[in-house]
């Protein structure tokens, strides 16, 4: 038995409201749609429609059925098109969401890098650091810099995002290098108002946790801001490495109070597990991989 074409036959009879027009625009016969349908339920040793002359109807069970059975085709349908697409050139729209600030420091790795292997895909780019619902705004991949709680993404790792303790420095030689976290109690401190805890920084001495409590002249849900304003030497910041890395090459910043701050992200490439990831989806993520890869060595 085709369990997919009686199913489908059973969807296409429920949809249209009875087996004529079901047979009609399918292009199949009456009888064979009602055969279908019959092989069906004999199948499931279950009754889905109930037939009148003139009507049918769904019973309870059928009624749940026919929603399963929907969503079944769909994702089978999409399936068939996603691996359509892998045969063929990578080609159409690949929609991305990402934070500000990591694409402010990696955006042509995003686009122009992957888009001169993939001339045939077009980047959409959504930047926000708003938690996007991937299936309900049609995202394939969100950047993101640590894991999602919710069991229904799918998340893969591209590189370690250890948070740094950092200041310019001539603001170090102004107001002297902190030699333990309480001493940013009586700093400038600038807070990256995306941080869970804001200006209750976290940090792990001798084994031991503790929190202090920061203040500063500058706030902002930016951490390319928050950069800017250290690099000026207006005081003290927790900015992730992946965003200052250049900056802390050239000794435009240094760490201070290295080894201590509590914070240590990842990011992860982003997708929906509830269905099939398209070719371009795919290669985006492959490419991102290798790309952190490299700059880590």
């Amino acid at each position: 038995m085709d369990k997919l074409t009686n199913m489908e036959a059973f969807v296409r009879v429920v949809d249209a409201g009875g087996f004529s027009a079901a047979a009609r625009k399918w292009g199949r016969s009456k009888a064979a749609v009602s055969k279908y349908v019959a092989a069906l339920e004999e199948h499931l040793g279950v009754r889905l429609l109930r037939r009148t002359t003139r009507s049918i109807r769904l019973t309870d069970a059928g009624r749940s059925y026919h929603q399963r059975c929907v969503d079944l085709l769909a994702e089978v349908a999409s399936l068939e098109s996603a691996m359509r697409e892998d045969n063929a050139a990578l080609s159409g729209t690949l929609r991305v969401t990402a934070p500000p600030g990591f694409a402010a420091r990696h955006l042509h790795l995003m686009t122009t890098d992957f888009v001169a292997l993939h001339p045939g895909v077009t980047v959409d780019l959504d930047l926000t650091h708003r938690m996007v619902d991937l299936v309900s705004e049609g995202i394939d991949v969100a950047i993101r810099m640590t894991r999602p709680d919710d069991t229904s993404l799918v998340a893969r790792r591209l590189a370690p995002a250890p948070v740094l303790a950092v200041a310019s420095p001539d603001y170090l030689a102004r107001c002297g290098a902190p030699e333990h976290p309480k001493e940013l109690r009586d700093r400038d401190c600038l807070v990256d108002t995306n941080f869970k805890g804001q200006g209750r920084w976290p940090f792990k001495v001798d084994g031991r946790q503790i929190v202090v409590d920061v203040s500063g002249p500058f706030r902002a849900n930016s951490p390319v801001a928050i950069r800017d304003w250290t690099l000026a030497g207006h005081g003290i910041a927790l900015i992730p490495a992946l965003i200052i890395d250049r900056e802390l090459a050239t000794g435009g910043l240094v760490e201070v109070l290295p080894g201590t701050v509590a914070l240590s992200w990842s990011l992860y490439a982003v997708t929906s597990g509830r269905r099939y990831l398209p070719g371009r989806a795919r290669a985006f993520i492959d490419h991102m991989t290798e790309a952190m890869r490299a700059r880590a060595l």
